[in-house]
């Protein structure tokens, strides 16, 4: 057996198991709730199965593009226009800049040119530092084109990671708005088997959140929170709601937590939001 062959059959078997055990996680924390409904379970479990195919494929390819995330001038915008919106993307956990490699391409497909993709490392670094190191990225970022709105989108750690900026902040520091994808508001069960002190951090309802809840519970900008039904990642899945009103929920198709970024609907329903916004941005 060549070597290529042996390979290609590791990551799918690691795909699979990743994919089997979060998904038996997910069905263990919902299926009262599928028992409870209507058809009792037959819709979740079809949307358990599509979530878990999903999360076969993308694990795949997150493990197969995560080297290009490495080279870091392959996600600097070519030319920073004075016209157009500041975009941040915001990885998660254990992942690094090729989290963004279709979504990104799908922004500039719509017009968006002015996209900084963020960048931080999972091991070795807490909550604290990786927020200051975001803090910094952020104002750094503003200085290439000062007097343009700033949208910040993240997934998963990177969604909270914006939406931590977004409450702190005031004045010319605040973004026009907050997009989430599958981010864990009030942390995940799942982070219970996480390696390293940053995803210690994010276990439900732990220490990190009582003290992100501490300050003021506003944002002072747009909130929008992209959630997949099915998200294997994040349990149980009020998780996924930030602790105060004024946010808007938007659910996505049934994929997993990885798929979220590689979904075409995910990336056209954030398009879409975008395109909305600036509207509103110019209005104001």
């Amino acid at each position: 057996m060549s070597a290529l062959l042996i390979l290609i059959c590791l990551l799918v078997f690691i795909s699979i198991c990743a994919s089997l055990a979060t998904y038996s996680f997910f069905w263990y924390e919902n299926a009262w709730r599928a028992r409870l409904s209507a058809d009792h379970g037959s819709k979740m479990r079809m949307m358990v199965l599509t979530g878990l195919l999903s999360s076969i494929a993308s694990v795949i390819f997150l493990m197969v593009s995560y080297p290009l995330g490495l080279i870091r001038r392959l996600w600097l915008p070519r030319d920073t226009s004075g016209a157009g919106p500041i975009i941040i993307l915001t990885h998660g956990l254990y992942h690094n800049a090729s989290a963004w490699l279709l979504l990104r391409r799908r922004l500039q497909k719509a017009g968006f040119t002015n996209i900084f993709v963020m960048y931080y490392r999972s091991f070795f670094t807490s909550f604290e530092k990786t927020f200051n190191k975001f803090d910094k990225f952020v104002a750094e970022v503003r200085r290439t084109a000062p007097n343009q709105p700033v949208f910040l989108i993240g997934h998963s750690l990177g969604g909270l990671l914006s939406r931590v900026y977004a409450e702190k902040s005031d004045g010319a520091a605040v973004p026009a708005a907050v997009i989430t994808l599958g981010t864990p508001h009030q942390g995940s069960k799942v982070a219970a088997f996480g390696a390293g002190r940053l995803a210690s951090s994010l276990i439900y309802r732990g220490s990190l959140f009582a003290e992100i809840e501490s300050g003021p519970a506003r944002l002072p900008c747009v909130g929008i929170a992209l959630f997949s039904p099915v998200d294997n990642m994040v349990l149980p899945p009020e998780a996924m709601r930030v602790p105060y009103s004024g946010w808007v929920y938007c659910e996505t198709s049934p994929v997993s937590h990885t798929a979220m970024l590689y979904s075409k609907s995910t990336a056209k329903k954030v398009v879409e939001v975008l395109q909305s916004e600036m509207v509103q941005t110019r209005s104001r």
